[in-house]
């Protein structure tokens, strides 16, 4: 039975525990709320919601008025604002409602409730004196300070007992309740309040007594490293001293021998000659020259080699050796699809490379590496092992450094360690990508020159099963990189002029065509430049597409840029509909089903957007990002360079859509964030030195990119065009011009655009006509808000503008709208 009892017992204290809690929880919440609104008390709401009834909600007009409120807590909170600022205390009111915060505190933490109560009466009478305060004095925010009932307490005090007796028993009676009923109060407070602050005293004396104690040690450690500095300067003078008396003596021992001895007499002498001091010192210079011979100064170089820094060996990594294959050993002599025969151009028509397989320069790499770690060393980061990778550009430090040491501290002393190195690009990697140590890129004393002919004929682009195999340079350890464009899917091309873009553009098309026949492959060449690809007009009759309406194919007028990009749109949506009816998803699994009416892979590639940004804007931005978006799929890829990396030219909706990128020199920081979206491209060699960044790897890898000239561009493309040609030329489709105006500037086939009608209904039911209104509600621009009213004008539902004044709705209702919509159409 007693069980029992202590069970029930057990469930009434958690039963009621509970609804304390919640009741804390929801009395906390309640009182956030109200002062929350309190503090977003707005004048101009009192006016808005008077003209509503306190229980209309739900109603069009309180949907109306909701949107015009400035408190953020909505129509309610707007109410509660008004009615403890303008009605109650004011913003004295913020205390009372601090109290209630205060009791559902006390109630979530099951504390006694006898301080909230004492509180909550402290509160609610500070409050009511601050306000009859406030009431008495004429400044301009007297009104939200005293509220209502301040005003009004004030004024019965002012009448009755004057003025100043008013001031004096407001001031009084704050007085006494701070004394007595505070006293209380915040005792806890206060005590808590001295203990803190006790607590940091001691902290600061101990911080006092700790920091003292390290500055004694660190002044006994200079004080030792000086003597120790002073005993060794002392040795050294010694020792120096000792050589040159010792060089002087052997200097005037020398000049003793070589002076020559008087003759002796011939007849006897009456006794024996002295041992002469030349005789006695003939034997102990043969031991005391060789060592501190004044030869051996004479020959001492006047430039010493560097001393090895103290720390850990370098290793030195062996760079990748490609497998070397001829590429005119594989079938050359093909067959196209309609029976024209082709031929591969051959390797020869590339330039050989010199041969540049020596060895590198050790004694600059030794030198780099002192200077390095005698850098890293004066800033105190050690470094436990170093290997180094020699590129044909720079050559990469690898430091493993100290568990305690942060990477931040290295990346830090990028110019300082351009400045101890003596040379210009130093890049550090920190850290690099799947290793445990921190990269340092220094350029190499002498550059190597990477040809095209070198980085093509390896065995990794023979045998490459790749569908788009692209050769983009050699890699620090002298990788040959061969990527896939089909899988990039699409490739931007950004630096400076000069930089080295339009040689890569040359590389790239240069690797296609050697990997691919004409009846796979087919280019769109888009040269504003007008001077950068004129080499492959020799391709129009086997590789370059043509387009409806004019003849060049190599397109360079921005206007006709515009309708060859919807060309190619075109031709996307029309590739989407064979798919489509083939039951297939891509262009890969289309060309394996029906291998006879295989689709060509289109490469578009755009050698300077910036230029056709400029002149024609958006019209160039949105096929551009359409075929961004959704031409992977049917085998049309972009390779788009510019010389501008700026966000107007390289925008959000482009860098998401091109993964893959290509960064050459620029000038700044901000520049190679806009490309990369970090740092490192500014500290480029230029001549082809770049990052590339995949989309399948977190940061850019360093390539430099192969040399291909203008004149072996000009052998290849002249080999290909004195072939015969195909049989069927490749012809895009006609480019659908409403759809691209539409796509422009939202028109449909009445000249109105097609938020017209929408943007009709949202004037009429507002009746409100203004620009501002359709670019919130409808999300449109600037420009096509403002031809939408124009149109609303020209079809007789707004009226036309007048200055400043607002335009006038001329159709009052929504049934009239229809009906007028209906004659229009």
């Amino acid at each position: 039975m007693a069980l029992s009892k202590k069970t029930v017992n057990m469930k009434a204290l958690r039963k009621e525990r509970l609804s304390r809690e919640g009741g804390g929880i929801v009395l906390m919440l309640v009182s956030l709320f109200i002062m929350g609104a309190v503090l977003s008390y707005h004048a101009e709401d009192e006016a808005v919601i008077q003209t509503l009834p306190w229980y209309d909600i739900y109603s069009a007009a309180a949907k109306a008025v909701a949107e015009t409120i400035h408190n953020p807590f909505g129509l309610f909170g707007a109410r509660i604002s008004v009615f403890f600022v303008r009605s109650i205390f004011g913003y004295p009111s913020l205390i009372p409602i601090l109290a209630l915060l205060f009791w559902g505190w006390h109630l979530l933490r099951m504390k006694s409730l006898k301080p909230a109560i004492l509180f909550l009466m402290y509160a609610l009478l500070i409050s009511l004196d601050m306000a009859t305060m406030f009431g008495l004095t004429n400044a301009t925010f007297g009104d939200v300070m005293a509220g209502a009932t301040g005003r009004m307490v004030a004024s019965f005090l002012s009448t009755v007992i004057g003025f100043a007796g008013a001031w004096v028993l407001l001031a009084a009676s704050a007085l006494l309740l701070t004394f007595y009923m505070g006293r209380g109060l915040f005792s806890r407070w206060f005590a808590y309040l001295n203990a803190v602050m006790a607590k940091v005293a001691q902290s600061w004396q101990r911080r006092q007594a700790e920091r003292m104690r390290r500055r004694k040690v660190e002044e006994e450690k200079k004080a030792q490293k000086k003597a120790a500095m002073q005993e060794a300067a002392l040795k050294k003078e010694q020792k120096k001293n000792a050589v040159a008396a010792a060089s002087a003596a052997a200097r005037k021992r020398a000049e003793q021998e070589l002076t020559p001895q008087p003759a002796l007499q011939p007849e006897p002498a009456p006794e024996p000659l002295p041992v002469s001091p030349a005789v006695t010192l003939k034997e102990p210079p043969v031991e005391v020259a060789p060592e501190y011979s004044p030869e051996e100064e004479m020959h001492e170089p006047a430039f010493p080699a560097p001393l090895e820094v103290g720390g850990p060996e370098m290793i030195i990594n062996k760079g990748v050796h490609e497998k070397e294959a001829d590429l005119d050993e594989r079938r050359l002599k093909v067959k196209t699809r309609d029976r024209v025969p082709y031929r591969f151009p051959s390797i020869d028509l590339l330039q050989k490379p010199m041969d540049d397989d020596g060895p590198f320069d050790e004694r600059h790499l030794a030198e780099s590496k002192n200077r390095l770690l005698e850098k890293l060393s004066i800033y105190k980061i050690d470094v436990v092992k170093i290997a180094t990778t020699v590129g044909p550009r720079v050559t990469l430090f690898e430091l493993e450094l100290a568990p305690d040491v942060k990477i931040s501290r290295i990346k830090s002393l990028e110019n300082d360690l351009a400045m101890a190195l003596a040379a210009r690009g130093i890049r550090i990697i920190a850290p690099i990508p799947g290793k445990n140590a921190v990269g340092v890129e220094i350029p190499n004393a002498k550059a190597k020159t990477v040809m095209m002919r070198s980085v093509l004929q390896v065995e990794k682009f023979k045998n490459s099963t790749m569908t788009l195999p692209i050769v983009l340079g050699k890699t620090i350890s002298n990788e040959v990189l061969v990527d896939d464009l089909a899988t990039m899917p699409h490739l931007l091309i950004a630096g400076a002029t000069g930089a080295g873009k339009s040689v890569a553009i040359n590389v790239i098309l240069t690797s296609l065509l050697y990997a691919k026949r004409p009846d796979e492959l087919k280019l769109v060449l888009i040269d504003p430049k007008r001077v950068e690809l004129f080499q492959y007009q020799h391709l129009k009759n086997h590789f370059l597409a043509k387009f409806p309406g004019f003849d060049e194919q190599i397109v360079t007028d921005p206007q006709k840029a515009v309708l060859a990009l919807r060309s190619v749109v075109r031709e996307m949506e029309r590739r989407y509909e064979i798919l489509e009816k083939c039951g297939v998803r891509n262009i890969g699994d289309y060309n394996r089903k029906l291998p006879d009416d295989a689709m060509y892979y289109l490469v578009v590639v755009i050698d300077e957007l910036a230029d056709l940004m400029i002149t024609a804007g958006r019209e160039v931005e949105e096929p551009i990002i359409r075929i961004a978006q959704l031409a992977r799929a049917v085998g049309i890829h972009l390779i788009v360079a510019t010389q501008r990396p700026s966000v107007d030219i390289i925008t959000g909706i482009i860098k998401a859509n091109f993964p893959s990128r290509i960064a050459f020199q620029v000038a700044s920081k901000v520049d190679s964030r806009t490309i990369l979206d970090v740092s490192g491209a500014d500290q480029l060699l230029g001549n082809g030195d770049m990052l590339f960044q995949p989309a399948s790897l977190p940061k850019p890898i360093r390539v430099q990119c192969p040399f291909v000239s203008s004149a072996e561009v000009e052998a290849i493309t002249s080999f290909i065009g004195s072939q015969p040609s195909l049989k069927d030329a490749y012809v895009l489709p006609v480019p659908d011009t409403n759809n691209g105006s539409s796509s422009g500037s939202g028109q449909d086939r009445d000249g109105r655009d097609s938020m017209f009608e929408e943007a009709a209904r949202l004037i009429v039911i507002h009746q409100q006509a203004s620009v501002s209104l359709l670019q919130r509600r409808l999300r449109l621009g600037f420009s096509r808000a403002g031809r939408i009213m124009d149109q609303l004008q020209h079809c007789g539902i707004v009226s036309a503008g007048d200055g400043s004044k607002p335009r006038e709705v001329l159709v009052k209702n929504e049934d009239s709208l229809e009906l007028l919509l209906r004659n229009l159409d």
